[in-house]
């Protein structure tokens, strides 16, 4: 508390938005972590489920492996034509739509907090040597403890901006393998759907 109250008007603003940039993070974080696609060698047992037993086994085997992807396995082991292509983008849209979800809140909370840190900084020094001119005596230590208090708000921004930007890259980077892994999925289906 003391230090919120030492660091300015600004140090409060970084709180809230601390707050919730760790709300994010850790909702995402349980979001990408149990909602996975399945591994390769699952894939592999559904493409034989769609081989041996049919389009609908496959398909209820998808959705009970990785409930997350249900509507994306129950398109691609749909029947081939009437808009099963469009079928599967928009299954696949609309899962990727939902793994994107306040990323990009995380990434303007990586951009803005040390922004709003230096504001604070800025408003910190103007504030120390409005008091420095005001008093009409150098001191030193007046200076120097108007820097240090208003410095504070720069490391809290940076303490915001660098857990944020670590998470937002692993959840990008997440979103980019569940993505790849959909694409691959489809056109395996479609190369089994052809072959059989």
């Amino acid at each position: 508390m003391n230090i919120l109250q030492q660091g300015g008007v600004m140090m409060w603003p970084l709180l809230v938005l601390s707050v919730a940039a760790l709300a994010v993070i850790l909702e995402r974080f349980v979001v990408f972590t149990t909602s996975r696609f399945p591994s390769p060698s699952t894939l592999d047992g559904l493409l034989e489920t769609f081989r041996t037993q049919g389009r609908d086994a496959a398909a209820l085997k998808g959705a009970e492996t990785a409930p997350a992807f249900g509507a994306f396995f129950q398109a691609c082991f749909s029947e081939s034509g009437n808009g099963r292509e469009a079928a599967i983008q928009s299954a696949g849209d609309d899962i990727l739509f939902r793994f994107n979800a306040r990323l990009d809140f995380l990434s303007t909370a990586a951009a803005t907090a040390p922004l709003m840190g230096l504001l604070g900084t800025v408003l910190g020094m103007i504030n120390a040597f409005s008091r420095l001119s005001s008093s009409g005596d150098v001191d030193i230590t007046v200076l120097a403890g108007g820097i240090w208090q208003a410095l504070l708000t720069t490391a809290a921004g940076l303490c915001i901006a660098i857990p944020a930007v670590l998470a937002h890259r692993w959840f990008c980077r997440e979103y980019d393998k569940i993505a790849h892994a959909m694409q691959h999925t489809a056109r395996l289906a479609a190369i089994r759907d052809t072959a059989s």
